[in-house]
């Protein structure tokens, strides 16, 4: 049960977070594009549509793997919160991005330059992993007694 729970779980947040990475892109409240990489990395050189699925691909791919590691390491954590532990987990990962992407000079301007809707659909998105991650582990600590 926690096997199915860990890959649905995450397929979903992955899938609900490509997605809302492409919305925060298409209205512009992020400034760089979440498939931006495969351009950095020349990764597939031609503009062929086929390319810009394979792109997004590989993201939902690679943040599907990611949720399934946070999954796991948060079900460690049970005893807490979950809305605390995805706060810190989040807002962390979320400086950490921008960090990355945007290069800034001072953490000041990291914080300044940051997306409040960004910040938003992480917390959201990791809410609902640690969550489920959290209860799965209780329920299984509590069907084993």
């Amino acid at each position: 049960m926690l096997k199915k729970s860990l890959i649905l779980t995450s397929i979903f947040a992955a899938l609900l977070m490509a997605s809302a990475l492409k919305f925060l892109h298409f209205f512009m409240f992020i400034s760089w594009s979440p498939v931006g990489w495969s351009k950095k990395w020349n990764l597939f050189t031609s503009d062929h549509l086929m390319h810009y699925f394979a792109n997004w691909m590989l993201l939902i791919v690679a943040l599907t793997i990611l949720f399934a590691i946070v999954y796991l390491l948060t079900s460690f954590l049970y005893a807490v919160p979950p809305s605390i532990l995805s706060l810190i987990i989040g807002i962390s990962a979320v400086v950490f991005i921008e960090w990355i992407i945007g290069k800034p000079v001072s953490l000041k301007e990291t914080l300044l330059s940051i997306s409040l809707p960004f910040i938003a659909i992480v917390l959201i998105v990791l809410r609902f992993l640690v969550g489920t991650a959290v209860f799965m582990k209780r329920i299984m600590i509590t069907s084993s007694k």
